[in-house]
């Protein structure tokens, strides 16, 4: 008699599964490969092309006080060039990927914006960091925009480029607030929104007024830590262990450029504000000598220098809270009481369930946006 099968029917085994259903399929390494390497070509592009942009867009303007004419040119070049990037990273990352990557963190629009924003930020912090050497020896008045800055003075070529990139900056904010609602179920959030939205308003009180110059670059300066914490967001997409040296060193360089630039260099920058407010320009009497009509600065009202004090304590305070959650993040280990879990599916048995592996030490997906958000 011929044999008889039952109903149940065998799922396939995808090509390269292991039998004990442990580790990662060939498919899914392969995968993580590609994306590796994407990631490396999209972010290089990216920096050189928005780079190449940002330096073109200076030089043609040289030294002259920036105007709103070039806020709004440069606004407008700049947002449509990120939109284009974040699509065609999307689009590269659904066909080199293919649908296969669902999950919030390993899906094409999560991997286009880190992508945008990490190319971004490394353009900002070279300039912010270039504008740092600038001022740095400039005297108080200096640093705060003064409206008649000395002929010659080798730190008045900081105030066109510190403009320039916080034009630069309010381009990336519109282009991250149109893509945030466009596809809100991946990027998303109520923080989100609120953050760009008083980041905006910020940039536009510092840039509308052309003051404040050693504030601005302090607050610009704090994009050099982003790349890192980039790199962080990405480790899903890239299929990076949350314990592989990449992912550590990177949280860890997070951590120090978080001390260095979100409490120190901030806490400076407000610090100088405070003490030499009598020296601000919303103080000074309209200069005495004659001054060409492109290189006069618009008079700075006293309700802007207090917008921008109440802004620049409220930004501190929040950096001092995030930075104690980051300590408490590094220090987890060492603190005791944390429950030790495996931090992925390798270190776990073959026929262990997969379970949240969240000790009290790690960020939940909301932090990690508010987080990145900061």
């Amino acid at each position: 008699q011929p044999v008889r099968h039952s109903g149940a029917r065998h799922a396939p085994r995808r090509p390269g599964r292991s039998s004990s259903g442990s580790g990662c399929s060939m498919w899914e390494k392969a995968a993580h490969q590609r994306a590796r390497q994407l990631f490396l070509a999209l972010t290089t592009a990216y920096t050189l092309i928005t780079g190449y942009a940002f330096v073109r867009t200076t030089a043609d303007a040289g030294l002259r006080a920036r105007t709103g004419g070039d806020w709004v040119r440069c606004v407008l070049l700049f947002t449509p060039v990120f939109i284009a990037m974040h699509l065609a990273a999307h689009g590269l990352h659904a066909m080199v990927l293919g649908a296969r990557q669902s999950a919030k963190k390993q899906s094409a629009p999560w991997f286009a914006s880190h992508v945008v924003s990490m190319a971004h930020a490394l353009v900002v912090t070279v300039a912010a960091l270039s504008n740092l050497v600038l001022l740095w020896d400039a005297p108080a008045a200096g640093k705060l925009g003064t409206r008649t800055p000395p002929v010659g003075a080798p730190w008045v070529g900081a105030y066109p480029l510190i403009a320039a990139v916080g034009e630069l900056f309010t381009a990336w904010l519109l282009y991250d607030l149109f893509v945030v609602c466009a596809q809100w179920s991946y990027l998303g959030s109520l923080e989100t929104l609120a953050h760009h939205v008083a980041f905006l308003a910020a940039a536009g009180v510092l840039r509308g007024y052309y003051f404040a110059p050693w504030q601005a670059t302090a607050c610009l300066c704090m994009e050099a830590s982003t790349p890192f914490l980039n790199i962080c967001q990405l480790k899903e997409a890239l299929g990076l262990s949350k314990r592989s040296p990449l992912v550590i060193g990177s949280f860890g360089c997070f951590a120090l450029n978080f001390l260095v630039f979100r409490i120190l260099l901030l806490g400076s920058a407000l610090t100088h504000l405070i003490f030499h407010w009598n020296e601000g320009p919303w103080l000074e009497t309209p200069p005495s000598r004659a001054v060409p009509a492109d290189e006069l600065l618009p008079p700075v009202p006293s309700w802007a220098a207090y917008a921008l004090l109440i802004l620049l304590v409220a930004a501190f305070v929040m950096m001092i809270s995030w930075f104690n959650r980051i300590i408490a993040i590094l220090a987890g280990p060492a603190a005791g009481g944390a429950e030790q879990l495996p931090s992925d599916e390798s270190d776990a048995a073959p026929d262990t369930p997969r379970v949240a592996r969240r000790t009290r030490h790690e960020l939940s997906d909301e932090e990690e946006l508010a987080l990145v958000n900061v």
